[in-house]
């Protein structure tokens, strides 16, 4: 059975499909999430599957009322046009495939889509701290590590729809790589998956840490490591230094490159990190800044928290 359409209806369906979770919502114009459902995604299994559960949880969200649209973010690369996926360092299984016909199959709408990161800035400029911003850069540190760019208020995406993979910027040259191969970026050095596979592989290598009297090495994960930082734990206190550093010769990097208002983060690991170590990241963005935002980096966190894709979805679904 087919959602309803009509064009002067204020609702549309929202939904951002990351590497570990799909979440979909039913949202207004005003932004406001007036259901929200979220079930696990298996990356590794067929992108026919992850559609048609994308596709059943539309139709449980609508309940039979008439919708504007559907709309969905995703992690990267991805043609903003057909949906294909162009080489995703976390969705690897499902490069060259679209989730469009799926939904469209299973809803009969053909859903916009953006990247994650791109939506999420663009909801920041409408519906975050940062209202009506027309220069502004979202970076999303979670399993891996990307940005959405908002340059004279347009969504920049690039010619081949790779702009925003800042998560491939060399900032520790000969330091570990992230799963494309690129060693020394950002995402091969702070995201959620790197702190893991640092740290498994620092345990390998004979290091000792008080992570492993309540776990085991195959547990572990960056929001363990971020804890023991704050627990005396010297090889959390290590990786995490090491970090937040890598961290803010990104964040430096992108604000000379690109010369924003703003720059807010968002992700898991980001909120993880600055929740304990605010401070610290505004320290070493501002070590390594141009004088011009040495004395005060413009780093926000998001105030839209894990629903800035959606809701970025949601202006897209409109348009």
């Amino acid at each position: 059975m087919n959602i309803e359409i009509d064009e002067n209806s204020d609702l549309v369906i929202g939904a951002d499909i990351g590497g570990t979770n799909i979440r979909v919502a039913l949202i207004d114009s005003n932004g406001n999430l007036l259901e929200k459902k979220k079930i696990e995604n298996d990356p590794s299994s067929e992108i026919e599957i992850a559609g048609e559960k994308i596709s059943q949880l539309c139709h449980e969200i609508a309940k039979g009322i008439p919708i504007k649209g559907i709309a969905f973010s995703s992690a990267g690369p991805i043609n903003q046009i057909t949906g294909e996926y162009l080489n995703p360092p976390n969705l690897s299984n499902w490069n060259k495939k679209s989730l469009i016909p799926t939904i469209k199959k299973f809803t009969g709408i053909t859903s916009k889509v953006g990247h994650d990161a791109t939506l999420a800035a663009l909801a920041e400029t409408k519906f975050g701290k940062k209202k009506g911003t027309k220069n502004l850069i979202y970076i999303t540190v979670s399993t891996g590590v990307g940005a959405g760019i908002i340059s004279n208020g347009n969504m920049i995406q690039g010619e081949n729809w790779f702009a925003g993979e800042v998560g491939h910027i060399i900032i520790n040259p000969g330091g570990p790589g992230c799963s494309l191969g690129c060693l020394g970026c950002l995402e091969g050095n702070i995201s959620g998956t790197a702190i893991a596979s640092i740290a498994q592989s620092m345990i390998t290598d004979g290091h000792k840490t008080d992570i492993l009297n309540n776990n085991k090495i195959e547990d572990i994960n960056s929001k363990l490591v971020i804890d023991y930082s704050q627990k005396n734990d010297v090889f959390s206190k290590v990786i995490v230094t090491q970090v937040l550093e890598n961290l803010g010769r990104g964040l430096a990097s992108i604000l000379a490159t690109l010369n924003p208002e703003v720059i807010i983060l968002g992700g898991s690991v980001a909120e993880a990190l600055s929740k304990l170590y605010w401070e610290k990241i505004i320290f070493e963005t501002s070590k390594y800044c141009i004088p011009f935002y040495q004395s005060n980096p413009p780093i926000q966190m998001t105030s839209l928290g894990e629903d800035a894709s959606l809701l970025g979805a949601s202006i897209i679904a409109r348009n």
